[in-house]
This record gives C-alpha cells, sequence and structure tokens, in this order.
C-alpha cells in the first residue's frame, strides 16, 4: 500500500502530463466559441444558431433531442434556429456544451465516471440556478464552470486509472480514515482541484473560470473570482449532500464558512433556509435536464 502514496516523481509526472495536455485530453473547440457567444452581451440566437450549424455532427446531436418522444412536439424541429425558439436560448446553449463536453468523459463499463458525470452536469444546473438567486448576471460561465468542476478527477482516473482506482478502494475499505482530499494529497502530491485548474488553464479558459474551478472547495481563495467560485462550490455541496455524487458525502469537505460574508453582500436576504428552498427547484430542474439529455444516445 506505501506505493500508492505520493512521491515528488509522481507530482511531476502528472505537471508533466498537463503541460502537454492539450496533446492527450483534447477539449473541442466549439466549447470556447459556445461560451463566448453565451458570454457576450451583444450575442444573439442567430449567433448561437450560425455557430452550432457549423458542426454538422453536434447539429444532428441537438435535432435527435428536439425530436425526441420526450418533448412530444407534434411537429418535426428541422433547423437548430427552430429547436432555439421551441426549447430556448439558454437550453440550447447547454446542451450544446454538455455534448461537447460529455466526450472527454470516458464512460465505458465506469459506474465511477458514470456517477461522476451526472455529479458535474448537476453541479452546472446548480451553479447557473445559485447565480440567479444571488442576483447575478446570468451568461454561460456559471454552467460551465459547474460543469467542468471535476475535470480533474478525469483527468487522474484516465491516466492515473490503476492508482486512482486503489485510491477509491481504499476509502470504500476505509482504510485511510481521511477525508477523499487529503487522500488525493497523500497519493498524487495535488488535489483534483489543482489538477482541474491547470487543465482548464492550459486550455486558455478564461482565469474566473480556471479560478472557479481550482478554488471550488476554498471559493474564499479564488480572488476577484469569489462570487463564481462561490457558486460552483455551493452546487457541488448541494448535489453531494442530495447523493447526486459518485462518492459518499463523509469524505467531502464542509462549506467554506469564508464565503459567507460574499453571499450577503450579493443577497441580502441569503440564508440557509433559502438554500434549502432551492434546493427543491434544483431537484427539479436536475431532473428535467437530465431527461433532455438522456433522449440523446450517446
Amino acid at each position: 500500500m506505501e506505493g500508492l502514496y505520493f512521491s515528488e516523481q509522481s507530482r511531476e509526472h502528472i505537471l508533466g502530463l498537463l503541460s502537454r495536455c492539450t496533446d492527450i485530453l483534447t477539449l473541442p473547440p466549439i466549447v470556447h466559441q459556445i461560451l463566448d457567444v453565451a458570454s457576450g452581451r451583444n450575442s444573439s440566437a442567430s449567433d448561437l444558431t450560425t455557430l452550432i450549424e457549423s458542426d454538422p455532427a453536434l447539429t444532428a446531436r441537438i435535432l435527435s433531442v428536439a425530436n425526441s418522444s420526450y418533448l412530444g412536439f407534434t411537429k418535426k424541429v428541422s433547423t437548430i434556429s427552430h429547436a432555439v425558439v421551441v426549447l430556448g436560448f439558454q437550453e440550447i446553449q447547454n446542451l450544446a456544451l454538455s455534448m461537447s463536453v460529455v466526450q472527454l468523459f470516458d464512460r465505458r463499463g465506469s459506474e465511477f465516471t458514470e456517477k461522476l458525470w451526472r455529479h458535474s452536469f448537476s453541479v452546472g444546473v446548480g451553479s447557473r440556478m445559485l447565480a440567479s438567486y444571488l442576483n447575478l448576471r446570468m451568461d454561460g460561465k456559471y454552467f460551465v464552470s459547474g460543469l467542468l468542476h471535476d475535470m480533474g478527477k478525469v483527468f487522474l482516473s484516465q491516466y492515473f486509472r490503476e492508482k486512482f482506482n486503489e485510491m477509491l478502494a481504499m476509502l470504500e475499505r476505509q482504510e485511510a480514515r481521511i477525508t477523499y482530499h487529503a487522500l488525493e494529497e497523500k497519493c498524487f502530491g495535488m488535489t483534483h482541484a489543482e489538477v482541474g485548474g491547470k487543465l482548464l488553464e492550459a486550455w486558455m479558459f478564461p482565469r474566473d473560470i480556471v479560478d472557479a474551478v481550482a478554488w471550488h472547495h476554498e471559493p474564499h481563495r479564488s480572488g476577484s473570482n469569489q462570487a463564481l467560485a462561490a457558486c460552483v462550490h455551493l452546487a457541488d455541496l448541494l448535489c453531494t449532500i442530495k447523493g447526486v455524487s459518485p462518492l459518499k458525502d463523509r469524505y467531502f469537505l464542509p462549506m467554506d464558512k469564508k464565503i459567507v460574508p460574499v453571499l450577503y453582500d450579493l443577497r441580502e436576504n441569503f440564508s440557509a433556509e433559502g438554500l434549502i428552498a432551492l434546493m427543491g427547484q434544483l431537484d427539479l430542474e436536475i431532473d428535467r435536464q437530465s431527461a433532455l439529455l438522456s433522449a440523446f444516445r450517446w
């Protein structure tokens, strides 16, 4: 078991892989383009339509969902512009991002990765809902930050599969008697949050999204991007409490209480009761969004 634990060489190996991650774990370019459209103050539905239509495979996937029996439209949806009308700008944007990012998750025969995908998607939905609750200007960065917050786990589970699986087995056997995050430090010399931040940095994501991912367990350390990091942090916490997580909640860190003043600055009547009420709405929204995605066979 000692061989599982961290050595300086293992950290250097991870950093070396991350430095050339654009060669070994490729982010579809359209993700950046969708995010640019979603974040643009002057962007329109036609901008998003044009962008999606430039990718035939993505167009086919979205039209497949739009014409699924789940939605039950009586008239065939044959164009992306029609899909935007019937589903809405935000819905199409999130579908396009999710369908592009899901390709990074190796979901073949892995219960953990399947659960991780559902958790990541749910945190994306929750981050967007929290941004609205906290009176923040809505754009695509809240959903995409939540969607990508655990990319460090995706990276570690795919490129250090044996070591990562043994670490999970140790948690299940409760041999470690420590949190998941502390065990990551012991095994890899860094946490999935740090790995995820470096991964997004290499992919040239905007600084606020990089910081939100890197500090999603300690949002008070994210500098000027605490509001975004707090949305991801709280959404991650709520989804974990609700059991939408690849791991049991006892392995996770508690809420970062140092972020509370920021939450009160954003919403004067912020309260635990308000978060509990939001949890009920989150259930409904996750179910609705998941049903949309499951209408498409990956």
